[in-house]
């Protein structure tokens, strides 16, 4: 594994690193671990703006434009694409088809330029049961078939995140992180089920990791999905005091993790961590 500290020599396998979704939480947390490692970062939005935390940003104003996204990942080595929509609660039957139609145009336009890697940004609701009305999941499985499709173009690498926690996170982990911070007593100490969750800095890491894979041990991971998570945010208890600055209270409620969806088993996600560790190197325990 990579240690935390790890910088690559400067023309020692640097790359052009084309982003999307890079003013996202975390797009731009890993933009800013790979600068610190010396690659060069071109961030790809939909916004009309040219730079981004200190990073070039190159419009497609049409996520479905493959001749834009052809102009826009002119000169890069890998895309790691991000862009979703803010709040997974936005989506609806009219926009599940957008990730799709993203991941299309991608594809041929890295198929186009001959890009050496693509991995694509999914999530753990992917995997869950179907449900008619969950157009998020929807979203996120129509995009993965056509990442993982033989054509167009260059077939992806798909990471399925699941919540993500650290600086600026949102959602149920933002929650919990802030009445952490607050103080406010959390009915969590007996919340022991494993979950995943993954830390922001890990999956900076977690993509140093596959950039710096040669290329026939990526191209063995293309076509595939994997699971990070971070091994210590393994429960709701674990992520409670994780995110705790001391003055938070962890209230005994019984059976609260058969009230709380999301629990998986100890063998699953150890199973899914020994794949991602034997592809990448990477083992999430920073």
């Amino acid at each position: 594994m990579l240690p935390r500290n790890h910088t690559v020599p400067k023309g020692a396998g640097m790359c052009v690193v084309a982003i999307t979704g890079i003013t996202g939480l975390a797009g731009g947390a890993v933009s800013r671990r790979l600068r610190h490692a010396n690659h060069e970062i071109v961030g790809i939005s939909r916004r009309d703006i040219e730079e981004f935390d200190g990073f070039p940003v190159r419009s497609v104003p049409d996520f479905s434009d493959a001749t834009a996204f052809a102009r826009a990942l002119r000169g890069c080595d890998a895309v790691l694409h991000f862009a979703d929509r803010a709040d997974r609660k936005s989506y609806t039957e009219a926009n599940v088809d957008a990730a799709s139609e993203a991941m299309h145009a991608i594809r041929i336009a890295a198929g186009q330029l001959n890009l050496s890697r693509l991995v694509a940004m999914s999530s753990v609701y992917a995997g869950r049961e179907p449900s008619a009305r969950d157009f998020y999941g929807l979203s996120k499985r129509r995009m993965e078939a056509v990442a993982l499709a033989p054509d167009p173009g260059l077939p992806a690498a798909i990471l399925r995140l699941p919540p993500l926690y650290g600086a600026g996170a949102k959602g149920s982990v933002g929650h919990i992180a802030r009445a952490a911070r607050a103080g406010i007593p959390l009915p969590f100490a007996l919340a022991k089920a494993p979950r995943r969750f993954l830390g922001l800095d890990d999956l900076g890491e977690l993509c140093l990791a596959i950039l710096s894979l040669d290329q026939n041990r990526f191209a063995a991971m293309q076509g595939h999905i994997y699971y990070p998570s971070s091994a210590r945010g393994g429960s709701l208890s674990a992520l409670a005091r994780l995110t705790n600055t001391g003055r938070t209270h962890l209230i005994a409620v019984p059976g609260i993790d058969h009230l709380i969806p999301g629990a998986v088993s100890a063998k699953q996600i150890s199973e899914e961590r020994e794949a991602l560790t034997r592809a990448t190197g990477w083992d999430g325990r920073l």
